[in-house]
């Protein structure tokens, strides 16, 4: 059976994303996905353009807040998934503890309008995030520079 390129075709990935800013506007979703070290948490902000003034990502902002996310106590595929509600406290999502992977989608649809950038920082671990639903299918070469 054949496949399919993932790459510049359905997904864009940003390996070391905790507290580096990029854009997700090319994207319907971004997932955020961290093994913890300890106590994790995610704090989230957006800004209009890169490297500008942050916002913190709350509802009073215009921002949604997911109500879940994905937990996994086994890193190494060894463990089932499970849903976990999220608790918030203001632009702060506290996370798994040491050694479980968890994962945080939030969706184009949850930012404030005008806002384009994103910045995911993982208190204790680290964060990988993986754009999704690409808007526009390209060749890996040609994938905008996200954090730019």
């Amino acid at each position: 059976m054949a496949g399919m390129q993932g790459l510049g075709r359905v997904f864009d990935v940003v390996h070391d994303a905790s507290g580096n800013m990029f854009s997700f506007k090319n994207a319907s979703a971004v997932t955020f996905i961290s093994k913890s070290s300890g106590s994790n948490t995610l704090t989230l902000v957006a800004a209009k353009v890169f490297g500008g003034s942050t916002t913190a990502w709350t509802t009073a902002n215009g921002f949604g807040q997911t109500g879940f996310y994905y937990e996994n106590a086994g890193a190494i595929g060894t463990a089932a998934w499970t849903k976990q509600t999220a608790s918030w406290s203001s632009n702060v999502l506290t996370l798994g503890t040491s050694g479980k992977v968890d994962v945080v989608t939030v969706y184009t649809s949850q930012v404030a309008d005008t806002y384009a950038y994103i910045q995911g920082t993982a208190a204790a671990g680290d964060l990988i995030a993986v754009l999704h639903d690409l808007t526009v299918s390209r060749d890996p070469r040609n994938l905008a520079i996200l954090g730019a």
